[in-house]
């Protein structure tokens, strides 16, 4: 065993985390500079394994806390790694153990492989591997050397003694010392007792010869007491004979009226709840027929309300119909005529055009001939108005520029209208060929709408018939979930029934156990907790099958264990347990482990009156250990003086089938038990009650998934009737949009024809204008480069004169074609007025009410709504049908219910007679309970009062038996009187006599005893001291051999002895030879540095030797006690070079079997070492690491330089 590795952090100067390891099993030298740390690092192994660390005040906890710069170290931490690879330390059996110890201001504590231990385990665990607590050498600190080589002879024999080992013996010594004070103070003790009572007997001597006397009376007294008693004890036997006979009898009695009334109970409960369930059935059936009625009621309003809906669209429809055909006739009539107005219209428009024209040419004509009179007029003012011909013919170029550019905007104005005439021409095209295909749109529309109508129908029944599916499913799951829900009701009522009966923390415990199997259900994830899930087993009750016949002798005897929980052994406990306290949940729970019972083996009797109760019971024969913990003590028997036998002959507790109990201890108990509280009788029923519950809700699901499905067809219906009725109002705003749109056609037709006739009598007009304006601008180019004249020529004045003429004639043919155009267009505009404000409005009305939807749209309506209302009147038929059916069956209940009601009365009555019995038989049986527990009582007080006479003579058990009790209370009375004469007497002198002489012989006995202890603590004491003293000598003669040939190895040549120092006082022989340790003084040393010069004292040697010869003691030591490892710190620092070559020359021998950790400052300890550890301080924390030799000596080179 030896330091593998040491890890320091926050201990005075190491800050950080400093790990120290690949330690040497032989020699390790640390190096450093002076205040580095080195020494730091021997008190932290100082700190985990020295008692010198072992109670530190908080003060002194602090101070081994670093307090470096930087945030401040609340703690410190040092553990040491040992290899055990050899198994020094017996007690663990792994090849490496870590020790630590961490300290902080208010708490120290130690850890052996990460496991808190107190210090007295690490201590332990030293002493196991080697460390004596009597040796403390195996870490020398700076100082030790010269404390031990400056000590007084005195000092060294306390070392001596304690490398010895001694102070075992003088722990023995100071026990065995207070042993014998102790006995010594017994001693005196008995004594004085023993003086006691030799006074005590001389006085009771002399009161025996009265006390004889006293004895004689008293004796006859008590013979005739216990003939008395006994005369008792016998009358007590017969009565309660007598009684046990009435019981009997009593029991038979109550046996049948109690079976007479569990049969009633029976009955009553089975009536009760065919009772519950009827009235549960028919419940549902009656809100059934409540909830028919209603809808019946809803259906007969829907009903009449479709009928009157449907009358009314029949008359619709036909009125509509004929309405049609009416309008169809006078449709084709109006079309005749729009016909011939037309071909009249076409007649005339061209006549009116002509006149139109002729109107329009004569009016230019007119205005040509007026403007050219006009322009002469203008022509002869002209020599008035210009100077020149040249200013003349500027005037004239401009209006005739401006009559250029009237020519010009009248042709832009011309092309303009064409256009325009040309255009509508082509839009009127358009326009035809839109009504045309708005007229095929429009019946491809309504045939979609015919379409749409008919799927619309048929949805309409599914949807009906999917409905009454969807209420007949919601019917029967309806019922069924009244049905469960009666079932849950009546669990709950028998649950209840069940807690009321259990005490309340194990009801608490139930619930907490089931959440708790639920947890560990949950998270059972692989398998984690498979041991619990598997290992939970119930409890006992759930486990228990029997006939009920058994059930109330069953409860009795396993009373509050019924509910103890079964597992497979005391971990899933546990489990269960610590879970429980985990969730903090209420309640008491108790197990059966069925690894950990020990239960009784099964007993069998051959009585044919009793039955092992264990027998009558069926489970799993992996149960057996827990049945056999309850019920293997037990019989059932017919009676109770069966019970009574079996209970003194065979050791057996015993019960009856009605509950009364005889333990083997003598105990009885009983009475009337209610069996409608029946523990194993509502449990079973709640367990048959479970199982319907999950019939009838697997049923229930079923019916509510059927439920759900049609509801599913209905809502898929109908979306498909809304996608339909969408599809619907599309087709409609389709047809009536194209409605419209031909409508607006026909009126966009209309309108385009005015405005082509307006737009043509404007190009007339405009080409009217432009002869007008040609004409105009010849008569002006006319007169440009002619001699500018004052008065017209002659020519000039007959075109003059004929231009009048001309305009006149011109007026009066325009006025005779104006009144002829009038008359035509008055015509004209009859004819196209009757067609557009009459005859076409009336033609588009007809031909939008033949060609009205809504005609259709309400046959469809007819339709659906006849076959809405055969659905309607089937619903009814069907709903009567139920009804009826309902009725006939409520009929059935009421008789049923009727029936029930008087079997129920019937049952009570019967059963109020039978509990008026069995309480009066309860009452009897507590009567004689009573009458047989005050004679049990009256028996027991006999019996105790004979044993209370004590011991009686002979002739007491038969001398008085043939007297009477007239006779015996004379002899009593006479005995009695005898007596009082004594009265003063000691009536326990005798007694006291002998239990006083008894006292005296034990305590004689006791004080020989005491004093054969007295003297082997004597022998001890001397065993103790000559043990000491042969430790000390043999201990003594060991080192100082050790002592002679270490230091004839540090010093060749020179020689050192160990000298025990004796009392020189003792001079007699015999005390010489009596061997006591107080004789030793003290331990000097003798010492030679040369082979020839005298020895010396301690005292007379310089600093240096002492050292050497402190350090030859403590190899010494070493030797005689060796350590598994030892720590030097600075054991050369006094020593020449020589010296300590010697000395390191020493640790290398002893490294072979021990490791050495040692620090120095000198290179003389390298030489021999295996391993080097350098310390550095930086910053004010200390760091070490292992270093090669060479850097090792340039440590101790530059320590040197710099000391």
């Amino acid at each position: 065993m030896f330091i593998k590795e040491v890890n320091i952090t926050g201990f005075r100067s190491y800050r950080e985390n400093t790990t120290i390891d690949s330690f040497s099993p032989k020699h390790n030298v640390i190096v450093g500079r002076n205040g580095s740390g080195k020494s730091n690092f021997f008190f932290a192994i100082q700190f985990v394994l020295s008692e010198e660390f072992a109670h530190l005040r908080p003060e002194q906890r602090m101070s081994v806390i670093h307090e470096g710069t930087g945030p401040r170290i609340s703690s410190a931490r040092v553990e040491i790694v040992f290899d055990n690879s050899d198994r020094r330390i017996p007690a663990i059996e792994t090849n490496e153990v870590r020790v630590v110890r961490q300290i902080a201001q208010k708490k120290d504590q130690y850890y052996i492989d990460g496991k808190l231990v107190p210090r007295a385990e690490v201590v332990n665990l030293m002493e196991s591997a080697g460390f004596s607590r009597s040796n403390p050498y195996y870490i020398v600190k700076q100082g030790k050397i010269n404390e031990l080589a400056t000590a007084p002879d005195a000092q060294r024999l306390k070392l001596l003694k304690e490398v010895a080992g001694t102070r075992v013996y003088d722990e023995r010594k100071e026990e065995s010392l207070k042993i014998l004070k102790e006995t010594s103070s017994k001693v005196k003790k008995i004594e004085d007792l023993l003086n006691y009572i030799d006074e005590r007997l001389n006085t009771l001597e002399s009161e025996k010869e009265d006390l004889k006397e006293y004895q004689k009376w008293d004796k006859q007294k008590r013979s005739i007491e216990y003939t008395m008693y006994d005369v008792e004890i016998r009358e007590a036997r017969k009565k309660l004979d007598h009684l046990a006979e009435q019981r009997e009898d009593l029991n038979q009695r109550q046996n049948k009226v109690s079976s007479d009334l569990m049969d009633v109970q029976s009955r009553g409960m089975k009536a009760s709840g065919e009772q519950r369930k009827l009235e549960s059935r028919f419940k549902g059936m009656k809100e059934e027929k409540e909830s028919l009625l209603q809808e019946r009621a809803q259906l007969f309003e829907k009903r009449t309300a479709l009928e009157l809906k449907i009358k009314d669209l029949k008359e619709d429809v036909e009125k509509e119909r004929s309405g049609r055909s009416r309008a169809e006739g006078e449709l084709e009539k109006l079309k005749a005529e729009i016909a011939e107005k037309q071909e009249e219209l076409e007649s005339i428009v061209p006549a009116y055009e002509k006149l139109l024209e002729s109107e329009e040419r004569l009016k230019s004509d007119v205005r040509i001939a007026e403007n050219r009179l006009k322009e002469l007029l203008l022509k002869q003012g002209h020599g008035h108005q210009f100077k020149s011909v040249a200013e003349r013919d500027d005037f004239l170029k401009k209006e005739i520029r401006f009559v250029r550019s009237q020519l010009r905007d009248t042709e832009e104005q011309m092309q303009t209208i064409e256009r325009s005439l040309e255009e509508e021409a082509s839009d009127e095209q358009g326009v035809n060929d839109q009504i045309r295909n708005i007229g095929l749109q429009l019946e491809d529309t309504i045939s979609e709408l015919e379409t749409t109508n008919t799927a619309y129908a048929r949805l309409r029944k599914d949807f009906d018939k999917a409905v009454y599916a969807h209420l007949e499913s919601g019917r029967a799951e309806r019922e069924k979930r009244e049905h469960v829900d009666q079932l849950k009701a009546d669990l709950q009522h028998q649950e209840n029934t069940l807690r009321g009966l259990t005490n309340k923390p194990a009801v608490n415990g139930m619930e907490s156990v089931r959440k708790v199997l639920q947890w560990f259900r949950e998270n059972n994830t692989n398998g984690k907790y498979d041991d619990v899930t598997n290992g939970y087993y119930g409890t006992l009750i759930e486990l228990i099958e029997c006939d009920p016949v058994y059930y109330q002798a069953i409860e009795v005897t396993a009373a509050g264990r019924l509910f103890y929980h079964v597992v497979s052994d005391d971990r899933v406990a546990m489990k269960i347990l610590n879970k429980i306290n985990y969730m903090n949940l209420p309640g008491t729970i108790d197990f059966f482990p069925l690894l950990r019972l020990t239960s009784p083996h099964r007993r069998s009797t051959n009585d044919p009156d009793a039955r092992p109760m264990i027998d009558c019971l069926n489970y799993d024969s992996k149960f057996e250990t827990a049945f056999r913990q309850v019920f293997a003590a037990t019989v059932i028997v017919r009676t109770m003086q069966v019970g009574q036998r079996m209970a003194k002959n065979e050791g057996f507790d015993a019960v009856t089938l009605e509950g009364d109990q005889i333990s083997r201890r003598g105990a009885l108990t009983g009475g009337y038990i209610d069996r409608k509280k029946s523990k194993l009788e509502i449990f079973n029923s709640i367990k048959e009650m479970k199982q319907q519950l999950e019939d009838a809700s697997v049923e229930l699901e079923k019916l509510t998934r059927n439920v759900t499905h049609k509801q599913q067809e209905v809502e898929k219906i109908r979306m498909e009737m809304e996608k339909v009725e969408l599809d619907l109002r599309r087709l409609k705003d389709q047809h009536r949009d194209l409605s419209e749109r031909r409508k607006f056609a026909n009126e966009q037709l209309g309108s385009n024809t005015r405005n082509t006739d307006q737009k043509k009598s404007q190009l007339l007009v405009l080409k009217n204008r432009i002869r007008e304006l040609q004409d105009k601008k010849a008569t002006i180019s006319s007169e440009l480069e002619q001699p500018m004249q004052s008065q017209l020529t002659g020519d000039e004045q007959k075109q003059m004169d004929g231009f009048q003429n001309q305009s006149k004639t011109l007026r009066v043919q325009l006025e005779k074609v104006t009144h002829d155009r009038v008359d035509m267009e008055a015509k004209k505009a009859r004819i196209e007025n009757l067609l557009q404000t009459n005859l076409v409005r009336k033609r588009d009305n007809l031909s939008s009410k033949v060609g009205d939807i809504s005609v259709d749209e309400k046959r469809h309506n007819l339709e659906n709504d006849n076959s809405e209302l055969a659905s309607v009147i089937s619903r009814q038929t069907e709903i009567n049908r139920i009804i009826d059916e309902l009725d006939r069956d409520l009929k059935e209940y009421e008789e049923a219910a009727e029936k029930l009601t008087r079997e129920i009365d019937d049952v009570q009555e019967q059963q109020k007679d039978l509990e008026q019995q069995m309480a009066e038989f309860s009452k009897q049986v507590e009567m004689i309970f009573t009458k047989q527990s005050t004679l049990y009582t009256k028996r027991e007080e006999s019996v105790k009062k004979i044993r209370d006479l004590g011991s009686l003579p002979t002739e007491a058990f038969s001398k008085y038996q043939n007297l009477t009790s007239k006779q015996l209370d004379k002899k009593l009375s006479e005995a009695l009187n005898e007596l009082k004469k004594y009265e003063n007497v000691n009536k326990k002198a005798l007694d006291q006599f002998v239990q006083a002489s008894s006292q005296k012989e034990d305590l004689t006995k006791r004080m020989e005893e005491q004093r054969k202890n007295e003297k082997a603590i004597e022998n001890l004491l001397d065993v103790l001291e000559n043990r000491k003293y042969e430790a000390i000598l043999f201990t003594f003669k060991q080192v100082s051999k050790n002592f002679k040939d270490v230091f004839s190895k540090l010093v060749p040549g020179g020689r050192g002895d160990l000298v025990m120092q004796m009392n020189s006082q003792e001079t007699d022989e015999a005390d010489r030879q009596k061997s006591t340790v107080e004789n030793f003084t003290g331990v000097s040393i003798r010492i030679s540095f040369t082979s020839d010069a005298e020895t010396r004292e301690m005292q007379q040697l310089s600093g240096g030797q002492k050292t050497l010869v402190a350090l030859a003691m403590i190899f010494a030591i070493q030797k005689c006690d060796p350590a598994p490892f030892y720590l030097f710190d600075e054991i050369d620092a006094a020593l020449d070079p020589m010296h300590r070559k010697a000395v390191a020359d020493m640790i290398h021998e002893l490294s072979e079997n021990a490791q050495f950790i040692t620090t120095t400052f000198r290179p003389e300890l390298l030489a021999s070492a295996e391993k080097y550890f350098g310390v550095i301080f930086r910053s004010k924390v200390s760091h070490i690491d292992s270093v090669p030799r060479d850097k090792a000596y340039d440590f101790v080179e530059d320590d040197a330089t710099h000391g």
